[in-house]
């Protein structure tokens, strides 16, 4: 079996976001829905699994979800 880092996970996560927003257009709105993607991945890799999104949210954006939520329109 296979072991990456953390680095080489967090490294991989943002190439393939970089990857779909190359071939992909979309909107700002999108666009930090994907960066939220990478940076749950890396949050609840580093957390043993035990973030929850809220905490992510918090952590990356210094918003509540629901703030989040909103203002991105989802």
């Amino acid at each position: 079996m296979k072991k990456y880092t953390e680095r080489q996970v967090t490294d991989a996560a943002y190439a393939a976001k970089n990857l779909i927003l190359g071939e992909i257009e979309c909107d700002q709105a999108w666009e930090d829905l994907l960066s939220l993607m990478v940076n749950a991945t890396v949050t609840v890799l580093a957390s043993g699994l035990s973030a929850d999104l809220e905490e992510i949210v918090w952590k990356n954006y210094g918003q509540e979800l629901e703030e989040f939520k909103s203002d991105r329109g989802f």
